[in-house]
């Protein structure tokens, strides 16, 4: 099945403006690490990775995303994802001021892809943006980024919509319209991206602060008028491009934000929105803040922080976009030597990020993680290898050929982190004399171990974060033990003579040496990354692991 018409409109749009600027984000805490590693000694061999469909049903799934699933469908139900994301652009979906395209999710043979997607058992998310050259305030500014026309008139005259307000109009009908199907709704997509500077080709926005207030608070009061359950997430928010606005010292464009939501309230949205690359520690630093000596002071404080002082300290934060993207891969139009420029990693090293980067962002605390994005932008590839899987241009093409290693990671994912009834962070931290944190927030962490439960079973995700060998040895709480790599291979693993469970940690390597690079011996992303199993573990089984200690914060 092929996609045309709007929905390919949808495709072109967000997944090719999202990021290569992503390389010119600049963090002193950015590092990656390791290369496909084995278990040394202590293991019998690997058996034959986990193969695509064959995963369980998503219940209990919710708080894993997968960006764009109708591109793949049969890899997207198999990936144990329980939601996606859509884009939704208003000067596609209404191009005329009397029109509303119903045929907007409708394929070439007429079937409705995003019913398909919700029958699948997935949730959509709709990142709404674009305003039609009609409705523009200020007609010939680049597409998409005029504020709407009508955007301060009343939504409603009566109980009836305001025509007037071209937004709220829109907004109400596309709530009532796709209500059940389409309940969350992401207004706009990184607006603090300026019209301005290097980064100005990725700009969709052209109101300011208030404005774009504005826009959430009338998104909000017309979609829910027309569907009591829909909610309201801010625009995905970009922190390294704010950061480096303000010099490293402030956030100019969050901080506007948060001074409005403080005058006018927090009820205009329900949930935050970040989209964060590549460190896996970026996503536990930016949701609790980093350590107190970090060189730059606005990498100090978190995002649950920030949203207390500015009154919205019970929304939820969602990551919307993450990704780590690799450059060793064969597709047409990508030269894997021309691409290795100290941004891009190894296809093995994507599938160690995956595993990092959702234990850490889920024991942080986000609600909702989602990996941008399942599959490939088609070849020949503009700027990035998005995919977990390689391009098709048909949506229900299975070969599992197609798959990367980082997609056998989202499985095991999938299967074992997400919906976790109880999640914790431990770390084994090795000293600092030369206070290196400042530098790289998480310097001090050494090895991790995330742990999640479900039931009575408990998964383990453990890493190596230096240059030398290391291990773990977590005290066995179950009556059965497997390990798993990052691949979705397992191996049983038997306690050792003092009732341990030890897997063997290699060392990392992926160092980032652009812009005077990471302090030595800090790696931005970890070794091999393994899961320990175990089921029959009591739900009140504390966590032992010699040098380990939990994380709850800074």
């Amino acid at each position: 099945m092929t996609i045309s018409g709007p929905i390919q409109d949808e495709i072109s749009q967000v997944t090719r403006s999202t990021q290569t600027r992503r390389m010119f984000h600049r963090t002193v805490a950015i590092a990656t690490a390791s290369v496909a590693a084995s278990i040394a000694g202590r293991t019998v061999p690997f058996a034959s990775a986990q193969s695509v469909g064959t995963l369980t049903p998503r219940a209990g799934r919710e708080n894993l995303g997968i960006n764009e699933a109708f591109r793949a469908m049969p890899f997207g139900t198999a990936s144990g994802a329980g939601w996606t994301r859509w884009t939704v652009q208003w000067f596609n979906m209404q191009r005329e001021p009397d029109e509303f395209n119903t045929f907007y999710f409708t394929d070439s043979k007429g079937e409705n892809v995003l019913d398909a997607q919700v029958k699948a058992g997935m949730k959509v998310a709709a990142m709404v943006l674009g305003t039609p050259e009609w409705a523009a305030q200020t007609p010939g500014l680049k597409s998409g980024t005029s504020v709407p026309r009508g955007l301060y008139e009343p939504v409603f005259n009566g109980d009836a919509i305001n025509p007037l307000n071209t937004w709220g109009a829109f907004m109400y009908r596309l709530a009532q319209e796709y209500a059940g199907r389409m309940d969350v709704f992401e207004i706009w997509n990184e607006v603090e991206i300026p019209a301005t500077g290097s980064n100005a080709v990725y700009n969709t926005w052209a109101g300011s602060v208030d404005d774009y207030y504005q826009l959430l608070a009338v998104a909000s009061e017309a979609a829910k008028a027309a569907n009591p359950s829909a909610r309201i997430m801010t625009s995905p928010y970009s922190y390294f491009k704010d950061k480096e606005a303000g010099g490293g010292d402030s956030l100019p464009w969050f901080d506007a934000f948060a001074e409005v939501v403080k005058a006018k309230g927090a009820g205009a949205f329900d949930v935050v929105a970040l989209n964060l690359y590549r460190n896996p520690h970026d996503l536990w630093d930016r949701y609790h803040g980093g350590v107190d000596i970090a060189a730059e002071p606005a990498d100090r404080t978190g995002f649950r922080a920030r949203l207390e002082a500015m009154g919205a300290g019970s929304k939820p934060i969602w990551l919307t976009e993450i990704n780590a993207m690799p450059f060793d891969d064969q597709v047409p139009g990508w030269d894997p030597k021309g691409r290795e420029d100290g941004f891009r990693i190894t296809m093995a090293e994507q599938a160690n990020y995956v595993l990092q980067a959702h234990a850490l962002a889920l024991t942080a605390g986000y609600d909702k993680v989602f990996f941008q994005a399942l599959q490939d932008d088609p070849y020949p590839v503009p700027d990035e290898l998005w995919g977990l899987v390689r391009f098709s241009p048909d949506m229900q093409n299975k070969d599992a050929s197609r798959a990367r290693p980082g997609y056998r990671a989202y499985q095991v994912v999938g299967e074992h982190l997400a919906g976790a009834s109880r999640m914790e962070l431990h770390v084994r931290k090795r000293p600092d004399p030369k206070k290196q944190a400042q530098y790289a927030s998480r310097y001090e962490w050494a090895q991790h171990l995330a742990v999640f439960h479900h039931g009575d079973k408990r998964a383990s995700v453990v890493w190596n974060g230096t240059d030398e060998a290391s291990m773990v040895a977590v005290k066995a709480s179950g009556g059965s033990a497997v390990l798993i790599d990052s691949e979705g291979r397992e191996t049983p693993l038997a306690a050792d003579g003092e009732g341990r469970l030890v897997v063997d940690l290699p060392p990392a390597s992926r160092h980032f040496d652009l812009f005077g690079g990471d302090p030595p011996g800090y790696f931005y992303i970890g070794g091999a990354t393994y899961v320990i199993v175990e089921a029959g573990v009591p739900a009140d089984a504390p966590v032992d692991a010699t040098g380990f200690a939990r994380q709850t914060g800074k």
